[in-house]
């Protein structure tokens, strides 16, 4: 199953995908969709909370038409994200010029150390939705994409579905000083998700996805990379575990799990850019890229 939202002409609308037949929902908002309704149903107990419709969906996926287009598949009360979860991030993030505490890079104390890095990211108003702007903060020269497998919690921590995410960050502040964290990865358009929450009986194994994520600049590909959940180091279930450590986290808050794919220096996002990420079994999240931030009109109200 697959939540999706559309806005259209301004009114947002809920549907739920199974077997390409949409069903457009009209009792339920998506948090209960995902918790009542997590697996595949019959046809007859779809149409009790919504109606099946025909739905070009390749066509929305690609529209770009502020009156019609995918929206957020759910406003997020919380966001949070999680860093060095991945062995590839290690050797990385250890380059360059990065700060250094008792003679190790922060990085690499924080891979070797028991507890993960965790940050709230955002309360959900400054993330953006597919084919929507994300943006380079206007004091930064070094910003890039992380793409990563995004997990849409329950009131008790439960994983209620799966989604992709953007855990767009400026990583010259970052790299900087450890204490400059919240201002690289907390702006307006610092991060998306999308294009869907998928139900987690489509997700056989979270930790066998592949992903893909490419740049393109002018249309040509400047950077494209992969990696695999298969690489993590630190699982979903021991992050959440220090992620509910006396602390509660709203239904329907969003955690990104962390990025194995990182690009060098010689990477940076600039204006007219095109981030493109596909999560095997997820989809495709589709970005442009701006300088300083324009507001989208999901974030108005």
């Amino acid at each position: 199953m697959r939540v999706l939202r559309l806005v259209n002409r301004g009114v947002y609308e809920l549907y739920v995908i199974i077997d390409d037949e949409a069903y457009r929902v009209t009792r339920g908002d998506p948090i209960e969709i995902l918790k009542n309704f997590n697996k595949k149903y019959s046809k007859d107990e779809l149409g009790r909370i919504g109606e099946r419709i025909d739905l070009d969906l390749g066509g929305v996926l690609k529209s770009r038409d502020p009156n019609y287009k995918v929206a957020k598949p759910l406003d997020p009360p919380e966001v949070w994200g999680a860093g060095i979860t991945y062995h590839a991030a290690r050797a990385s993030y250890a380059g360059g010029e990065v700060a250094v505490l008792r003679g190790k890079g922060i990085y690499e104390l924080v891979y070797e150390s028991d507890r993960p890095e965790l940050f709230l990211k955002d309360t959900g108003r400054r993330c953006v939705a597919h084919q929507e702007p994300i943006a380079v903060r206007s004091d930064s020269v070094w910003t890039l994409p992380e793409p990563e497998l995004g997990v849409i919690l329950g009131s008790e921590g439960e994983i209620l579905g799966y989604t992709i995410a953007n855990d767009v960050t400026a990583r010259d502040i970052e790299a900087e000083n450890p204490l400059y964290l919240p201002q690289s990865k907390t702006y307006y358009g610092c991060c998306s998700f999308g294009p869907y929450i998928v139900s987690p009986d489509e997700i056989k194994d979270p930790y066998s996805l592949k992903i893909r994520m490419k740049i393109l600049r002018e249309g040509e590909v400047i950077f494209e990379g992969e990696a695999s959940t298969s690489m993590m180091r630190k699982k979903i279930d021991y992050i959440l575990r220090y992620l509910l450590r006396d602390n509660e986290i709203p239904r329907g808050s969003l955690l990104m799990t962390g990025t194995g794919i990182v690009p060098g220096r010689d990477i940076a996002l600039k204006e007219g850019d095109e981030v493109e990420i596909t999560i095997d079994g997820i989809g495709t999240l589709i970005n442009p890229v701006v300088k300083g931030f324009k507001r989208p009109v999901s974030m108005l109200s």
